[in-house]
């Protein structure tokens, strides 16, 4: 390995074959200015295989939730930034993972966020979100946390053909009357490439940074969706009234109910409370990426929908 390539700063990415983590490991190889390892249970998937060979390092390990702290201490020697792209739902599994990294040396982490913004007590995965950045804070290591708001490809609504095929379908294919507030989004192939950016930065460090392309209202979103193809008055509606008594009955069932609250709470954040905009995040403290990097170019929301939509030959 040259010098050069030694210099370049050590990303370790958990989660690498995820969605967002398969779009984070692409947009830091794709950038040229990191050395990026994968932690990742198999070294035989595809996407792991296509990893190395354009010059990922892969670290095998069947399950990080069962490592010693001195295992997980090795596994991250030698890196400058561990990022995590893990599940939504394995938050708590970064405690050991960023105590390892502060005594293996790390200089940044990168917790699991990748999502909406929203203030403390609006959302319950929100608030666990908040719990582990704290602990990075206790630990004195730096960090970023990374706001992608929502994925593009769920904010605009899947056609009615799709329907019941998972969760966030669902919640693109709900029309939130009367649909005037506006949320933010993110395409998610482009994540990467935005996480390349603000890695490189150091006026990034021990901040927030909120991601976005577009924002929009419903109404707009739905209205674009119908000029594209889609039958977007197929598609279901409910009333702030109707999501708030979900919301709600999730809250009574405690924590532990974590998955059913998800989808109720981020659509009645983002379309009813209108926490997940730009503005409110700026307002809370986070980092405007667009003002950050105002040379890089992004397709206006009506040239995604066009390439969006078309993938999919619409109507499916």
């Amino acid at each position: 390995m040259s010098e050069s390539s030694e210099s370049k700063p050590r990303v370790v990415v958990i989660g690498a074959t995820g969605s967002t983590g398969t779009s984070i490991v692409n947009g830091l190889l794709r950038s040229g200015n990191f050395r990026v390892a994968v932690v990742v249970r198999s070294a035989s998937k595809p996407v792991v295989v296509d990893f190395q060979e354009r010059g990922a390092e892969v670290l095998v390990h069947q399950d990080l939730t069962q490592a010693s702290h001195d295992e997980l201490v090795a596994l991250f020697k030698g890196a400058d930034i561990v990022v995590s792209a893990l599940t939504a739902y394995l938050l708590d599994t970064q405690r050991p993972l960023f105590a390892a990294a502060k005594d293996a040396g790390v200089k940044r982490v990168v917790p699991c966020d990748w999502s909406s913004h929203a203030p403390p007590g609006a959302m319950l995965l929100q608030d666990m979100k908040y719990d582990i950045q704290n602990y990075i804070r206790e630990l004195g290591l730096g960090y970023t946390v990374i706001e992608v708001g929502i994925w593009l490809q769920v904010l605009l609504p899947y056609p009615p053909s799709y329907a019941g095929r998972s969760g966030i379908v669902r919640l693109s294919q709900t029309f939130h009357e009367p649909g005037e507030v506006p949320t933010a989004g993110t395409d998610i192939n482009n994540i990467g490439a935005w996480v390349a950016l603000i890695l490189a930065d150091a006026r990034t460090l021990n901040h927030t940074v909120f991601v976005w392309e577009a924002q929009a209202t419903q109404r707009e979103l739905y209205r674009l969706a119908a000029a594209k193809g889609v039958d977007a008055d197929a598609l279901d509606k409910t009333t702030e009234a109707e999501l708030k008594a979900k919301v709600d009955e999730g809250a009574r069932a405690g924590p532990t109910a974590l998955r059913t609250r998800a989808l109720p709470e981020y659509a009645y954040s983002m379309w009813y409370r209108g926490d997940n905009t730009v503005e409110r995040a700026v307002q809370d403290g986070a980092l405007d990426a667009r003002a950050l990097y105002p040379d890089r170019a992004v397709l206006s929301l009506d040239e995604f929908a066009q390439s969006w939509y078309g993938s999919m030959l619409v109507p499916a």
